[in-house]
């Protein structure tokens, strides 16, 4: 089975992954839809995550210090700062790419989650990477923060696969494109 990268994020309205200090509680404020957005069945599909430095930091000291919320699932955290070891993430060095999915599937195949943040997103996009694309947006204007599409993002052609919304939420689920250049 072929690796699957997917990205799997939620946004403000106007295109915001959290605020400028890192919080994402914006995130709660919206009441949780009914069905919901598909993310159980989404996170049994994955055999793997990958995830930013950031990212992992923010998980591991301010959104669940006490348990690793992916427990038993295989992470993977590209960064260029060293960590202490972490039973639960796996640390690469590696530049954040076909590198590291290389990597990825010679210990897994199937899908793998591309957690984010930006930055690293953003390294996968380089190199046209990303096969799906899931992004919630949410029913809130934040007027500046982190954004998931930081400049310099190139240019990449998608294919609409499907828009609904759940509840106050608009799902939007794209593909990569490969019949444009």
């Amino acid at each position: 089975m072929k690796n699957k990268l997917i990205l799997y994020i939620a946004m403000s309205l106007d295109g915001y992954i959290a605020e400028k200090d890192g919080n994402i509680g914006f995130l709660d404020e919206t009441p949780s839809p009914s069905p919901d957005l598909g993310y159980e069945a989404f996170y049994r599909s994955l055999q793997a995550i990958i995830l930013g430095g950031k990212t992992y930091r923010q998980i591991k000291n301010e959104l669940s210090p006490d348990k690793w919320p992916y427990e038993g699932m295989p992470c993977y955290v590209c960064t260029r700062q060293p960590f202490q070891y972490d039973l639960n993430v796996r640390f690469i060095s590696l530049p954040p790419g076909r590198q590291v999915l290389d990597f990825i599937s010679k210990e897994h195949s199937g899908n793998i989650w591309l957690m984010g943040g930006g930055e690293i997103i953003r390294c996968f996009m380089r190199e046209n990477l990303i096969d799906k694309y899931y992004i919630y947006v949410m029913p809130t204007v934040l007027g500046n923060g982190i954004p998931l599409f930081p400049p310099e993002f190139p240019k990449t052609n998608l294919r609409l696969e499907s828009c609904k919304n759940i509840g106050e939420i608009v799902e939007l689920v794209y593909q990569k494109d490969t019949s444009r250049g």
